[in-house]
């Protein structure tokens, strides 16, 4: 396919004010991480560290050159796996203060180091965005697979050199690296197997991912279930069928959602008003842009401008 459906998602996802940190660590520590709308990651470069889910108690253990990405936030605690009592982020930092280039260290006796960089995304502004949806808790990419040592270390060492010199630009560069390793961890993440039903299991599909294809790039056209059929030579009840199976939701609920998706990062970026906006994501009607923005944000349309996304709106 020509168009880049992935690029598309991602651009509206508008990753902002990244923060990074290096930490250098020994002995037992553990530390609780619950902060709504910013998603973390770490990369492990030296040693190792365990990270715990705290809604499922799922476990998962992270080598040196491993790379975990929490893609909704996922409340979490990070630690050497060995018994500690669980610091929140905030008493941790008290404790060992981060330095001006981003460095912080815990270091207590001769126990064997562990070094991560990390970091914190900012995707709160639209929670709502099928790339997040269809993501798992957490990706854990393994330093011992070449395809993602490829891109990992030399993208870490180029944010080190930022860090470390502070040039004019660097936060822009260091933004931009932000988008580099979300959107690598994210191929890599889509092509794995099993992944869930979602738009990224869809373009494994020729047929679904060419149906994609038109929802994204013509997202304003009337679609109908029998224009998308005869579109991509099916049926309805096949496409209906498949592309619920792999999406994991219907053609026409898919495209809704991807218009809000829209149409929510122009109410915030654009000086439109309400109607340019709705006309702009294929409705003709004020009213009925205002009634589908409020069943997929949970909140008005004019609301959304004017207000922070809060936790029972995501």
């Amino acid at each position: 396919m020509s168009f880049d459906i992935l690029t598309d998602v991602m651009d509206q996802v508008r990753l902002d004010g990244t923060v990074y940190f290096r930490t250098v660590c020994n002995g037992a520590y553990a530390i609780e991480i619950a902060r709504h709308g910013r998603t973390p990651f770490y990369a492990v470069q030296e040693g190792q560290c365990e990270l715990q889910l705290q809604q499922t108690g799922e476990v998962y253990r992270a080598a040196a050159g491993d790379f975990l990405l929490l893609p909704n936030a996922a409340p979490h605690v990070i630690g050497s796996g060995q018994s500690s009592p669980v610091l929140k982020l905030e008493q941790w930092m008290q404790l060992h203060p981060m330095d001006d280039k981003g460095r912080v260290f815990a270091i207590s006796g001769n126990g064997p180091l562990t070094r991560v960089t990390g970091g914190f995304f900012d995707t709160e502004p639209v929670r709502i965005n099928p790339l997040l949806r269809a993501l798992p808790a957490v990706i854990h990419l393994r330093g011992n697979d070449a395809a993602v040592q490829r891109w990992l270390m030399p993208t870490l060492d180029f944010i080190h050199a930022e860090l470390d010199h502070g040039h004019h630009g660097a936060q822009t560069v260091l933004r931009r690296l932000a988008d580099v390793l979300f959107i690598q961890a994210v191929r890599a993440y889509a092509a794995q197997q099993g992944v869930a039903a979602s738009w990224l299991r869809g373009l494994s599909d020729r047929r679904i991912a060419l149906v994609l294809s038109l929802l994204h790039s013509q997202f304003a056209k009337p679609w109908t279930l029998d224009s998308l059929a005869r579109a991509v030579g099916m049926s309805r009840t096949s496409l209906a069928v498949q592309f619920k199976a792999l999406v994991g939701e219907s053609p026409m609920s898919y495209l809704t959602r991807w218009r809000i998706t829209r149409a929510a990062n122009r109410l915030r970026s654009e000086a439109l008003s309400l109607t340019q906006v709705a006309e702009s994501v294929g409705y003709s009607s004020d009213a009925v842009f205002a009634k589908a923005f409020r069943r997929v944000t949970g909140v008005a349309p004019g609301r959304y401008r004017r207000e922070p996304l809060g936790p029972e709106m995501t």
